[in-house]
């Protein structure tokens, strides 16, 4: 034993630097060193020792084994990073395709092909054009999002053309709708979403249609029409003859339903129209004999209306042909008559008859006397013509004014009185026939409308013009007394000059009255006249002391300072009317020496002086006015100057900002800015046109979408409506101004259509938001009753109502929902893996305590332990008497099992362990799998009987059972 300890292999030394040394001088082609490097780099205990081992063999399988079963974390990180450069064309190694996907498919977890797949596509993009490997790791990573990276990271296209159909799911569908830009792929998408969705509306749709066309066929018992009934039967059965060809969409049960849900309505239908169809076809004959009597009443009232119509409307100029339409209208009542008697009738209905036949002999009578009442009524429409003949001659004779004729005065007034002899001799001439006419209409049995109203508009237009005529005189009168009044007043307040001058005016209105006008003013004119008279004699005696004060005045004032242009200017044109009232209208004695005319100058100089600040103040304001008039000649040839044909949107800014400056541009003389105003409307206006069409077009395209606006407020889809909204409300603003006016008015409506709409889909979300919330309430409040201990049956179908039910739900909703059930599934899931759990601890219980019982130890009832363990590994146990073929002892499988769960064997085992680590690794390498602890386990137990000397391997055995219950499983 100490010469073992001495001269002991270096790769078998304590220290590690000794084994780091010794695997530098391994070599992997000799079977033995390579044992060796095995057992360093799977069994040595140093981390460094292990990874030089796995270094030198240098082979991918290794590596992959290491990084699935080391204990040691870094060896662990280290193999894993050489696997993943491995796969990667990394660290020399070469990996073939048929490699990489044994490893994806077979070997690597899910998280690591997640992980990994990304890189690899960068160093091989086409790895992914295997339709296999993409299928595979699809079916292995089996998450949504991982078959959307596949479709869309390298895929080829057939295989996405084989996802798409085999997808079934559309919420998925549409996700990868978004992410994908090939045209052709995103039709094939929408394809299999619309397949889906038409595949599982169309069942629905048609047990709607079949019910609906079911409801009217039953609705038909309570129709009590026969013709009706028999009408809505053969389209109803039309109908489900073409619904029942699609029967083969639903289930036998349904179609089953539905078969015997016509044959008995129609039984039903078939019955009810038998009962009801004699009483039918009575109530028809008798409602046929009533639309008789009502026809008949309706002919008679027409025919009424006709002979009315003649003698109203066609008394003067009726023809032949208006008679011949008239009377044929009573033949049909008679025709009418006839028919009712053959349908018979009783004694109510013979009366009505009789009577009846009465109101036709009248009809026939008047128009047997028509004839004679037309010529009448022809004698009568000369007499009217003759009648509005005179009176437009009165009407023209009084529309003629005397005032503007330009005659001598003896001839106006001789013209007068023809005037007045010609109106009179008129109004006469109109009277006469007036009684004419009124007793030629006494003959006619009714004077046609149109004849009253014209008779009644030619004496209504005489009787106006004479009050107009009566009215004209009377303003005359009443405008010369308020002129003398004037007069008065102005004489009372000493205005003698002005009144003088107004007495004239007030002589030609007075001359001008008639000789009956004149006389009811005669007095006031007479006293008026000799006040006026009077005053010319005291107008010269006035003057004199007066003129001297008013040069005094205005001299003063042309020493004062002007401080208000206005003022100064009122002020001497208040002076010189003062000078002017005193100025005789004849020759004086003043004029004689002269005093008059030193006055006259005096005053003259002293109000030009006054009057130098307001010239020097208008010559500034007609510089402005100059300035203003050429500012609008430029604004005026800038808007000549614009393109006609630019667009409006841009023409009409144009033109604003030029008629804006129009408007401010300041004040020109009256004239000219009226000849300016012409220039700038001749300009402006073709583009005014232009723009006020363009405008107009606007407004009724703004118009017609207030109209579309108002019309959705009232929609009953209300989202709809909303998406309807938005979309006008888009073209809105793509449509230009409707002018300054409609613009604000149409805008305020077209808001407030769509407020209402918006407000209503407000309302209306409310609504449903507040349904979804109660019935998500209700739904997590059934999740929470559901029994996470109930069988699979009843769990399962608690669920699928839940899920049901939720699919209804918006997604927040649906979510909260979906948490809840996810919560019960893994709490219930759980359950069943504690529950399984317990089963493989009682069932390693069970095979320790029958271990135990072989080797006479412990306690318990052999057959009960059997039946807990399970037919299989009792069935193991039975086989355990010495006739099992195995190739290795029990102390092998021992070690063994120990290998295979990862346990520590004894130091003594050590050459065991190795050997069993090699074979395994080598039955891996060459078969592709090893044998699992259960196949060694099962092994171990049908080797012969357990003896005495085999007791430590039983408590290794024992000690892997409670350490992994899971190998028997």
């Amino acid at each position: 034993m100490i010469f073992s300890r001495i001269f002991a292999p270096s790769h078998q030394s304590p220290k590690p630097e000794k084994r780091m040394q010794a695997i530098e001088s391994l070599s992997p082609d000799k079977a033995q060193e390579k044992t060796i490097l095995h057992e360093l780099a799977f069994n040595d205990e140093d981390a460094n020792v292990s990874l030089a081992a796995l270094e030198k063999l240098n082979s991918f399988v290794l590596w992959l084994k290491m990084s699935q079963i080391a204990k040691q974390s870094r060896v662990k990180r280290a193999a894993e990073k050489k696997v993943n450069s491995a796969l990667l064309g990394e660290e020399g190694f070469s990996l073939s395709r048929q490699e990489k996907f044994s490893f994806l498919t077979e070997t690597a977890s899910v998280e690591l092909v997640v992980q990994l797949l990304p890189r690899l596509l960068e160093k091989d993009p086409d790895l992914l054009k295997d339709d296999s490997l993409a299928n595979a790791l699809i079916e292995k990573v089996n998450k949504p999002s991982f078959t959307q990276f596949v479709f869309l990271d390298g895929a080829s296209e057939g295989f996405k053309s084989q996802l798409i159909s085999s997808q079934s799911d559309v919420s998925d569908l549409q996700k990868l709708a978004k992410k994908v830009s090939d045209s052709e792929i995103l039709a094939q998408i929408t394809g299999r979403i619309n397949a889906i969705k038409d595949a599982a509306q169309r069942p629905v749709e048609l047990k709607k249609q079949l019910t609906l066309v079911l409801s009217k066929y039953q609705a038909l018992l309570d129709k009590t029409d026969v013709e009706v009934v028999d009408t809505k039967q053969i389209e109803l059965e039309s109908e489900l003859t073409g619904l029942f060809a699609q029967l083969d969409l639903l289930t036998q049960a349904e179609r089953a339903e539905y078969e015997e849900k016509r044959t008995r309505i129609a039984e039903q239908v078939e019955r009810y129209v038998s009962r009801i169809r004699p009483a039918w076809e009575e109530k028809q004959q008798a409602e046929q004999l009533l639309n008789t009597k009502a026809l008949c009443e309706q002919q008679l009232t027409h025919a009424n209306k006709q002979v009315s119509w003649l003698y109203d409307n066609r008394l003067c100029e009726a023809t032949l042909a208006d008679v011949a339409t008239v009377n044929e209208s009573v033949r049909g009542v008679e025709a009418t008559l006839e028919q009712l008697a053959r349908l018979g009738s009783d004694g109510q209905t013979e009366k009505r008859i009789n009577q009846i036949k009465e109101a036709v002999n009248a009809l026939n009578e008047k128009l047997d006397r028509f004839s004679m009442q037309q010529q009448y009524g022809q004698k009568l429409l000369i007499k009217l013509q003759l009648l509005e003949d005179t009176a437009a001659k009165i009407a023209e004779v009084s529309g003629k004014s005397p005032d503007n004729a330009q005659v001598e005065e003896s001839e106006q007034s001789e013209g007068d009185a023809t005037e007045k002899n010609s109106v009179a001799s008129l109004k006469a001439l109109f009277d006469e026939t007036r009684n004419d006419f009124k007793t030629l209409s006494i003959e006619i049995d009714a004077i046609p409308k149109e004849l009253s109203k014209r008779f009644n508009a030619a004496t209504n237009s005489v009787n106006a013009k004479v009050r107009e005529q009566k009215s004209k005189e009377n303003e005359q009168i009443k405008y010369v007394r308020k002129q003398i009044s004037v007069i008065d007043n102005l004489i009372a307040q000493g205005k003698f000059r002005v009144a003088i001058s107004k007495f004239a005016k007030l002589q030609e209105n007075y001359v001008a009255l008639s000789d009956s006008a004149q006389k009811q003013v005669e007095k006031r004119f007479a006293k008026t006249a000799e006040d006026v008279s009077r005053l010319e004699g005291w107008q010269d005696y006035l003057a004199a002391p007066r003129k001297p004060a008013l040069v005094e005045e205005a001299q003063a004032l042309a020493a004062t300072e002007a401080d208000n242009i206005k003022m100064r200017s009122e002020a001497i044109k208040y002076l010189r009317k003062q000078w002017l009232s005193l100025t005789p209208t004849s020759a004086t004695s003043t004029d004689e020496n002269g005093q008059e005319a030193v006055l006259q100058k005096q005053f003259d100089d002293a109000l030009e002086k006054a009057f130098e600040p307001c010239r020097e103040h208008y010559a500034k304001l007609d510089e402005q006015r100059a300035a203003a008039r050429d500012k609008r000649q430029s604004i005026i040839a800038t808007v000549q100057a614009m393109d006609i044909d630019t667009p409006e949107a841009e023409l009409v800014k144009m033109f604003d900002r030029a008629a804006k400056q129009w408007h401010s541009a300041g004040q020109v003389e009256r004239e000219l800015y009226e000849q300016l105003k012409q220039e700038w409307k001749s300009v402006s206006s073709p583009i005014q046109a232009k723009i006020k069409t363009w405008q107009s077009a606007n407004q009724a395209q703004k118009r017609a979408l207030v109209l579309q606006a108002q019309k959705l407020a009232s929609d009953d889809d209300v989202s709809g409506a909303a998406d309807d909204a938005q979309l006008l409300q888009s073209q809105w603003k793509q449509i230009g101004h409707a002018g300054k006016r409609e613009e604000s008015k149409l805008w305020a409506e077209f808001k407030a259509a769509n407020d209402a709409v918006f407000e209503r889909l407000k309302a209306e979300r409310k609504v449903q938001n507040n349904a979804f919330n109660a019935l998500t309430d209700t739904l997590l409040n059934a999740a929470g009753d559901i029994d996470i201990d109930s069988d699979d049956a009843e769990f399962n179908q608690s669920v699928s109502d839940i899920q049901t039910q939720m699919n209804d739900l918006p997604k927040a909703q649906r979510s909260k929902v979906e948490r809840k059930l996810e919560a019960l599934e893994a709490k219930r899931t759980a359950r069943v893996q504690n529950a399984q759990w317990q089963t493989k601890i009682a069932r390693a219980k069970a095979l320790v305590s029958l271990l135990q019982l072989s080797m006479g130890e412990g306690s318990g009832d052999e057959q009960d332990l059997a039946e807990l363990l399970g037919k299989r590994w009792a069935s193991v146990l039975g086989q355990s008497d010495g006739k099992a073929n195995n190739q290795h002892d029990r102390e092998w499988l021992t070690v063994a099992l120990e290998v295979a769960t990862g346990m520590p064997s004894p130091d003594a085992d050590a050459p065991i362990r190795s050997s069993v680590q090699l074979q395994m690794m080598t039955s891996k390498l060459e078969q592709g799998e090893a044998a699992t602890a259960p196949e060694i386990l099962a092994d171990w137990l049908s080797h012969d009987t357990v003896s005495n000397a085999e007791n430590q391997q039983v408590q290794r055995v024992i000690a892997v059972l409670d350490a992994h219950p899971e190998i028997v499983n």
